[in-house]
């Protein structure tokens, strides 16, 4: 067995594409549940190199294939993948699919045809039966045949159909148990749909395999032709496409799902041999539950909270001030800083007005003489106090873009004397799905010309086992106890926990949408104490306060 690994490539698989001298990253999703990047992978007996169908028996803990071209149905170990049982199945032909329904297995050839297999459980004796051909005018090709017990049918797509067009992939239903073939589509599968979902130009939507998922009860069907993977509703209603990537899935003509949600996809063999993988199924929920579990902190609890007047109710940045024990938090686009004492309940203690109207969105507390604010442009602004006042003209410093960059983070990094400004989305981070850090040397007055480092979204995503995590970063700052970065992000409602030299995600932490309404600031105490705050929208700004937990 082969354990598949893409560690630089985390969730997704990246093809470089060389355009214009520079390169490019494709960036290939995993569907919900599942990771493309971590499978198994085995090679099939060379008696399979045309796998072209699989089933999984939940009954007998084993699997049944066809293999293109052949008159044989295989039985397959679930550990090993090696054949385990051979039944003859008549006379050679192109079959293409199996699926189990009802304890008995039914095997479908290219032009509709079904043939029933069974086995008796005390004698092991076999009986072969054709049991339904499909009467539709014209010249029809099927592929992909899946039982949908709810409906007490077998389901047959179409890879290519006299009736369809460009636009349409129709699907019949057999009934084993009563009127068999019924020439009228049960649904028909909208292809400008899934052309248009894809996340990559391909050509038709063909499919050669399909099997309903037991966990999410979710219709995926794969297609060769155009290397998709398809989610629909069990009406056949595209949901979702994803890429196979041709690495992985060099000839993905058989799927099936264990009752646990582990999905297995077969290939038949272009070059060497067949070769079979397996995905684990991960719940999401129960990922977030598990990443949250090593994190020191309850978010879905606050220990404190203190409601903010109106002259904070756009707080977007907030910093600690060790020799006060309070709170500095500046107000989107009012140029005002308000030192907030949250022990006392005293959310305007003093007011620094710094400047004229901008948009601000973090501030860094250096020392009792300076501060720095955040510009969403890149820009930091250097403020010199004195006496909590400010002295002198705020210095602006910078950072060199061609394009327009959008930031709400910047946060001390104190072991290297430097701000650390994190985009919330940059340049070119939409397609790559990455987030860069540009470090601003204090000594210097300089940002460096390159990224300090670049998260990685898909991490977030594997960590979450959820394709579709977004993550905008708002706010972040270094937990002085355990030294890791800890960023907020209002767009994901997510926490995410990362090393802060690498910025590579450790733990992902959901925030309850009902509580975090919009996390906008963060900052933490010398004794690792957290305090986040929520901009107001339609209720009232908050600042909340999570006290560190003893291991």
């Amino acid at each position: 067995m082969k354990i598949l690994r893409f560690p630089a490539l985390a969730l997704l698989l990246g093809i470089g594409l060389l355009a214009a001298c520079k390169q490019r990253v494709r960036v290939l999703k995993s569907p919900p549940n599942y990771s493309f990047a971590f499978g198994s992978k085995d090679k099939l007996d060379v008696r399979l190199l045309h796998i072209s169908g699989i089933t999984w028996d939940n009954h007998d803990n084993l699997f049944y294939a066809v293999n293109t071209g052949s008159d044989t149905l295989y039985a397959l170990d679930r550990i090993s993948r090696s054949i385990s049982e051979v039944y003859p199945i008549g006379a050679a032909g192109d079959y293409e699919d199996v699926a189990l329904f009802d304890s008995a297995i039914y095997i479908l050839r290219k032009d509709g045809t079904i043939t029933k297999f069974t086995k008796d459980s005390s004698t092991g004796k076999a009986t072969i039966a054709k049991v339904g051909e499909m009467s539709l005018a014209g010249a029809n090709e099927f592929e992909s045949l899946y039982a949908d017990t709810a409906q007490k049918a077998l389901v047959l797509i179409c890879k290519n159909c006299e009736a369809d067009d460009e636009n349409t992939v129709s699907a019949y239903a057999f009934y084993p148990d009563s009127i068999g073939f019924t020439n009228k589509p049960i649904y028909k599968i909208d292809a400008g749909k899934v052309d248009s979902l894809s996340p990559f130009k391909t050509g038709k939507f063909r499919p050669s395999a399909a099997a309903i998922n037991p966990m999410t009860k979710k219709l995926f069907i794969l297609s060769e032709e155009s290397k998709q993977l398809v989610i629909a509703d069990l009406n056949g209603v595209v949901n979702s496409v994803f890429k196979l990537s041709p690495k992985l899935f060099s000839g993905p003509k058989g799927i099936a799902f264990h009752k646990t949600g582990e999905m297995y996809i077969t290939n038949e063999a272009e070059k060497g041999k067949a070769s079979f993988v397996k995905f684990a199924f991960k719940d999401p929920a129960e990922a977030a539950r598990k990443s949250a579990a090593g994190v020191p902190y309850n978010f879905s609890t606050p220990d404190e909270k203190l409601e903010l007047g109106s002259h904070l109710h756009e707080i977007s940045g907030m910093a600690w001030v060790p020799s006060q024990e309070m709170i500095l938090a500046e107000n989107d686009e009012k140029g005002d800083v308000f030192t907030v004492d949250f022990k006392n309940r005293n959310d305007n203690v003093r007011k620094i007005k710094f400047g004229g109207k901008g948009d601000y969105e973090d501030i860094v507390y250096k020392d009792s003489a300076t501060i720095y604010m955040l510009v969403s442009s890149g820009s930091v602004v250097k403020v010199n106090l004195e006496k909590d006042e400010v002295t002198g003209v705020p210095e602006t410093y910078e950072l060199p873009a061609d394009k327009k960059n959008e930031f709400e983070t910047m946060y001390l990094d104190e072991a290297r004397n430097s701000l650390m400004l994190l985009c919330k989305e940059c340049a070119g981070e939409k397609k790559t799905e990455v987030r860069k850090a540009y470090r601003f040397d204090l000594a210097s007055n300089t940002f460096d010309e390159q990224p300090a480092y670049v998260l990685q979204i898909n991490a977030i995503k594997e960590i979450l086992n959820d394709a579709t995590a977004e993550f905008k970063p708002s706010a972040a700052a270094i937990n002085p106890v355990d030294d890791k970065l800890y960023i907020v992000a209002s767009v994901g409602k997510l926490l995410v926990v990362a090393n802060k030299l690498t910025g590579k995600p450790e733990n992902v932490v959901r925030l309850d949408p009902k509580l975090f309404n919009q996390p906008e600031g963060i900052t933490i105490t010398p004794e690792g104490d957290i305090y986040i705050s929520n901009e107001g929208g339609t209720g009232v700004a908050t600042i909340f306060k999570f006290i560190r937990q003893k291991k």
